[in-house]
């Protein structure tokens, strides 16, 4: 249990590594397949067409890969959450309660033209608790999460729902939707400018209170056999007022798309 929970946190704080993960965030599944007694997952070999960072015009197509694995439907960790579900269970076993950690993308004055002088935004590691409810209709999760990094020193509740649209043989079609309240200071720390940052066409900013992003998806998976998948996301993303208002912001309104081979055990 030491070694797998010591793998884990490598994972985390791998994801740093790719800042992308966080806008590729998947909280739940599209099956059962990484559910269940001893160690279950899926390794995802994806490409996907994302922002160079959240809030960037420009996007690129990327290599990378997705990892979603569970060990006795307890400690899991899932493309950038690692979390633990408490043996307590509620509601006939449908309500779940946890403990999570994720990572909050950084990036980089050489990421985009608008970001040209600015100091590095560190990525930031986010621990809380999480409830989830696996009702009829779909899952619902609830999230709290503070930085314990002391990056930003600011907080996030997320919410998500997702529902089976499709379940036809091997194919599988998923719908999600959720938002992020971000708080004021983490708003302030990635997206505000500061007097030393201040140029002729980028004005000091400051965030004047938290703002909230939402977020739409649909994701499909189609079961070759037993082991291997084809799957593939689209997902829009609305960036909060707050950051809308942010100089080094021109896109608000981010599509993402990947298409994936997945390989599960």
């Amino acid at each position: 249990m030491k070694k797998l929970l010591a793998i884990a946190m490598l994972l985390l704080s791998s994801a740093t590594n790719a800042d992308i993960l966080n806008d590729l965030a998947v909280i739940t599944p599209l099956d059962d397949t990484v559910r269940g007694k001893g160690l279950h997952g899926e390794l995802i070999a994806a490409v996907a067409v994302v922002p160079k960072y959240s809030g960037s015009e420009t996007s690129s197509a990327t290599v990378l890969p997705l990892i979603n694995i569970s060990y006795n439907d307890a400690l899991y960790f899932n493309v950038s959450r690692l979390g633990y579900w408490l043996p307590w269970q509620a509601h006939n076993k449908t309500v779940r309660f946890g403990f999570l950690a994720e990572q909050q993308r950084g990036f980089k004055a050489g990421d985009g033209a608008l970001l040209r002088g600015l100091s590095e935004r560190k990525p930031a590691t986010e621990a809380g608790f999480n409830i989830a409810w696996d009702s009829p209709i779909g899952y619902l999760d609830f999230a709290y999460l503070n930085d314990v990094s002391n990056t930003h020193k600011g907080s996030a509740v997320k919410v998500m729902f997702s529902t089976r649209l499709i379940e036809r043989g091997k194919l599988f079609i998923k719908a999600s939707g959720g938002y992020e309240r971000m708080s004021q200071r983490a708003v302030q720390y990635y997206y505000g400018v500061k007097a030393n940052e201040v140029t002729a066409v980028r004005p000091l900013y400051e965030a004047s209170d938290s703002t909230i992003h939402t977020y739409f998806a649909l994701d499909a998976r189609y079961r070759i056999n037993k082991q291997w998948s084809l799957n593939g996301r689209l997902s829009n993303n609305k960036l909060g007022q707050q950051v809308e208002r942010s100089p080094i912001v021109d896109k608000t309104n981010v599509t993402i798309v990947y298409l994936a081979a997945g390989w599960h055990f």
